[in-house]
């Protein structure tokens, strides 16, 4: 009895050590199935098929099971099948658009088109192959060049898919994008600050909120970052902490135009003019040698005399606009004291003015009862933004938007000789002359 027990125990040490045996061969033939796959699939498609299949059935047991599921070699080879079946559907995907021949195009059609979930996979396999490879067996020839392959296919699919405004698949791309480089311990802020511009822009603010909280750490965007932050807050309708996220953004920047104007408006809107107006002004009287501070200060009352949409588009304007104005002017022309042949501060008077020259013009048509006054103070404006924006292009000949803004003055002022010679301008400079 002694020996059959005896004899049994090692029966089931053996059964043991065959299964755990049989695992590992999943391994080898998954790579061997892989190796044939990739030998045959130009010369014999449908066979090299069944082998991709063979390595993706041994590959995925070999992954679950006991003996094998915690082998870098395991999560290796699991990511190289994955890559290979992501990358056979990219492949025909491209193949597909026979009447395309713009390259960039077509990969471009792919990213968005080719399911990402074999890719995703792949990165996760290889990313936990990393992990498990305490002796780093692969080295920089085999799985950190598999890694960066993902990098960049996942950043494409990120970049393809925000391109044609599909946020809800590029957000993930960029996340997986920033989880790679993490794992060799870099920050990828680029990324990161992808994944929350395209969740911000896809209206998934809870999403947004962690990633720009990130980039604030790493002070990445300065007050940008801090104003889209704050944005998010707003928008998912969270005030307190849209105010809060402002305010502390202005500690950290107190000079930053945006996070100025933010701010300002915040104050507008709680009926508090006085102070916001105080708030600027306090700023400069501090520092009346700070040609940059007055150009800010002028940007943050031009953006109140001239607010935008959330579309984009001029909105209509406040009922101190005269007074917003006057304001924007006169800290402009400050700067420009300070600093004469500044050509941002010269760019943005033109266009301050060009602004204020088509707000008369419209009034003078509209039925106002007040129109015919709006009448003889539209055209002096419109002549100023010649002024101002001639003295910008002495500066930067080339830049369009001066050139457009100077052709519709022009146009508008009746002066046809100096319209035709912008048009043949900006014609040199599209064409790269």
């Amino acid at each position: 009895m002694i020996m059959k027990k005896y004899l049994l125990l090692t029966a089931a040490v053996m059964l043991a050590g065959g299964v755990a045996f049989a695992q590992k061969a999943k391994v080898t033939t998954a790579k061997n199935s892989l190796d044939n796959y990739n030998a045959e699939k130009k010369k014999d498609p449908a066979y090299a098929k069944t082998m991709l299949d063979k390595a993706k059935l041994n590959i995925d047991e070999a992954s679950v099971h006991t003996d094998t599921k915690d082998d870098a070699k395991t999560w290796y080879y699991r990511g190289n099948v994955y890559m290979a079946i992501y990358l056979d559907e990219f492949n025909k995907k491209m193949d597909s658009y026979k009447d395309i021949t713009d390259a960039g195009k077509k990969q471009s059609m792919a990213y968005t088109e080719t399911p990402t979930v074999n890719l995703v996979e792949a990165t996760n396999s290889y990313l936990k192959a990393k992990s498990l490879d305490k002796y780093d067996v692969y080295g920089p020839e085999g799985l950190n060049k598999q890694i960066s392959d993902c990098y960049v296919y996942t950043q494409n699919c990120g970049l393809a898919n925000f391109s044609q405004k599909k946020y809800a698949e590029a957000l993930p791309m960029f996340e997986l994008a920033a989880d790679i480089s993490a794992s060799s311990k870099v920050v990828d802020s680029l990324n990161i600050n992808n994944a929350a511009v395209s969740a911000m822009n896809g209206k998934m603010y809870d999403k947004a909120i962690p990633h720009f909280k990130r980039l604030t750490e790493i002070n990445y965007g300065k007050g940008n970052t801090w104003l889209l932050l704050g944005q998010c807050y707003r928008e998912k309708g969270d005030t307190v902490a849209y105010k809060a996220t402002i305010a502390d953004g202005l500690k950290k920047y107190p000079t930053d135009a945006d996070l100025l104007t933010e701010d300002v408006n915040i104050k507008l809107a709680a009926g508090k003019t006085v102070e916001a107006v105080a708030q600027l002004e306090a700023l400069t009287a501090q520092r009346k040698d700070d040609a940059e501070l007055f150009f800010v200060v002028g940007n943050v009352y031009d953006r109140i005399a001239n607010p935008v949409g959330a579309d984009g588009k001029p909105a209509a304007k406040p009922k101190n606009y005269e007074e917003m104005h006057e304001k924007a002017a006169s800290n402009y022309k400050k700067s420009l004291e300070l600093k004469p042949n500044n050509f941002d501060v010269l760019y943005n008077l033109g266009i301050l003015y060009y602004n204020y020259g088509f707000e008369y013009q419209e009034r003078s048509n509209s039925t106002i009862a007040d129109a015919a006054k709006y009448s003889t103070l539209w055209e002096p404006a419109l002549k100023t933004a010649v002024d101002y924006l001639e003295k910008a292009r002495a500066i930067d000949p080339k830049d369009l938007n001066t050139l457009q803004a100077l052709k519709v003055c022009y146009g508008n002022l009746g002066d046809n000789d100096k319209y035709n010679q912008i048009k043949e301008e900006i014609k040199k400079v599209q064409a790269g002359q």
